[in-house]
């Protein structure tokens, strides 16, 4: 490593959304879904590795849209 020889790598990630909100959860899912069409780092990480999401409203998981 010190002689800079060796590399880094990934291989997906893991993204979780966590929403605790009174608003109506269909207010709080197109929010989230706005936030990730804005998103750059999603968008540049989506190009080169798998990309999990997973939002959890008001203590309900579920998958994300893709």
């Amino acid at each position: 490593m010190l002689k800079g020889d060796a590399e880094g790598y990934c291989d997906h990630f893991e993204i979780e959304v966590v929403v605790d909100s009174d608003a109506p959860e269909k207010e709080i899912q197109k929010l989230i879904d706005l936030a990730r069409q804005m998103c750059f780092t999603e968008k540049a990480l989506m190009e080169t590795v798998k990309v999990e999401v997973a939002h959890t409203i008001n203590g309900k998981t579920q998958p994300a849209k893709k």
